[in-house]
């Protein structure tokens, strides 16, 4: 009976554990996705510090558009915020929120739930996946 509650206790303390690591974005992550008529490839890096830089590149036909955000960040309870700060050096201001629906560590998926981007595209639902970081976005004719 004792060694049941231990395992018991031993098993709820591993899934807090988990349940904590869960809610991490703290990393480097690659994203595709399509929105606005265009597939859209980059790779974010969420630093412990709240700052983020994003790199984007849209695919054209022909050729690629890149950008680079820059900005701070909060998360808490699954919810991000994302406040861009620069945009390619030049200074902009934009706010957007997302919900985590889920995050194993490896792949997390969110949707967007407020800013000027939902106002443009609608609600999308991302879907992450974690890399290194000296990833780097690559060019469109080589992604998926």
């Amino acid at each position: 009976m004792r060694a049941a509650c231990f395992a018991l206790i031993a098993g709820l303390l591993a899934s807090q554990g988990a349940q904590a690591a869960e809610a991490s974005i703290v990393g480097d992550w690659f994203e595709e996705a399509v929105y606005g008529g265009y597939r859209t490839i980059s790779i974010s890096h969420f630093r412990a510090d709240g700052t983020f830089t994003v790199e984007f590149r849209k695919c054209l036909v022909p050729g690629e558009l890149d950008n680079t955000d820059t900005g701070h960040w909060t998360y808490a309870n699954g919810q991000l915020r994302m406040i861009t700060e620069a945009r390619d050096g030049f200074w902009t201001l934009d706010i957007e929120d997302y919900q985590t629906q889920s995050n194993d560590g490896t792949v997390w998926v969110y949707k967007s739930t407020a800013g000027p981007a939902v106002q443009t595209y609608g609600h999308i639902v991302f879907k992450d996946v974690r890399v290194t970081p000296s990833s780097k976005v690559p060019t469109c004719d080589l992604s998926s």
